[in-house]
């Protein structure tokens, strides 16, 4: 399976169930190397994180192919795996959203829901414009009933460790607010660059910030913008 980086300024259609989960959970690294042995321990870094994601993602392929399959006493056995039967509305998701953002504008917002067999995710998007073409875009995604959760790939998925730098960025895997997160940078033009930060909140909403031509304060202040207590208060909410 491949697994692409979503470059920003390109309509966007990642709403898709699956889709949606599969690039939230996107670990691809973007950092140079200054030397062979630089190069070899990144390319060994981003070989664990590439099996990390594709464990994720047959994870999440075989538990749909199983809801697919599934009738009876089978569909019950996966449920059992999903924190939650339904994922909030998407339209609350996009209530953590923020509305204004220091030298950026919102430009446009989306949202949506899908599934199979009972079995949903809800996700909502939004992109944000700022001065010398600088762009953000923030997902959240509600993947809490989603029977992937209880998985064990999904548990070796947030004990992923990454520490990787060089003269042109870095990558690693840190705690936001007491929950995993990893962040990148990739340095283009003095202190900006391209940069994301993921992080999952209560083992159940995906949030991914990227972001082109921006600071990494630029990047910091657009995650602590974002609602996360709120979404923690949702852990325990059965959508309708």
């Amino acid at each position: 399976m491949s697994w692409k980086r979503h470059y920003l300024g390109r309509p966007s259609r990642r709403l898709a169930p699956l889709g949606a989960l599969f690039i939230g959970l996107t670990v691809a690294t973007g950092c140079s190397s200054v030397d062979d042995g630089a190069r070899d321990e990144s390319e060994a870094a981003r070989e664990r994180r590439q099996e990390a994601a594709d464990g994720i993602a047959a994870a999440v392929t075989s538990a749909m192919e199983g809801i697919s399959d599934a009738v009876g006493e089978a569909i019950e056995e996966l449920s059992e795996g999903a924190l939650v039967e339904n994922p909030v509305p998407f339209r609350e998701l996009e209530a953590v959203l923020p509305e204004r953002i220091d030298g950026f504008r919102l430009t446009s917002r989306e949202g949506g829901s899908g599934g199979a067999m009972g079995f949903r995710l809800s996700a909502v998007e939004a992109e944000y414009e700022g001065d010398r073409d600088a762009e953000i875009e923030v997902e959240i995604m509600d993947i809490g009933a989603l029977p992937v959760i209880g998985s064990e790939t999904f548990a070796e998925w947030l004990s992923l460790e990454v520490d990787e730098e060089s003269d042109r960025g870095w990558a690693r895997t840190i705690e936001y607010e007491g929950y995993p997160a990893m962040e990148e940078f990739r340095r283009t033009d003095g202190d900006r660059g391209r940069a994301s930060f993921s992080y999952l909140v209560e083992s159940r909403f995906l949030v991914d910030i990227e972001g082109r031509g921006i600071s990494v304060d630029e990047l910091y202040e657009i995650r602590d913008r974002i609602d996360t207590e709120a979404l923690a208060d949702l852990r325990d909410r059965d959508g309708e």
